[in-house]
């Protein structure tokens, strides 16, 4: 997924990603609402090439982003 500036992910909603052409994954994580396993989501490259996870909760339409490591 690519992104024009990094800075716009965190306007980024559930509703904004096409979910059926999103590459995902399942990850340990826990969603912090209601428990449920998140899937990591293809990561976001912004024009710098800075790369950002995203992590998704299907169950609470909740999506975040973090740097990559």
């Amino acid at each position: 997924m690519r992104v024009e500036k990094a800075g716009d992910l965190i306007f980024m909603t559930y509703y904004m990603v096409d979910w059926g052409k999103t590459r995902q994954e399942t990850s340990d994580l826990l969603c912090a609402e209601c428990g449920a396993p998140m899937n990591k989501v293809e990561p976001a490259v912004d024009s710098s090439g800075k790369k950002y996870d995203g992590y998704v909760c299907h169950k609470d339409k909740r999506l975040i982003w973090a740097k990559a490591p």
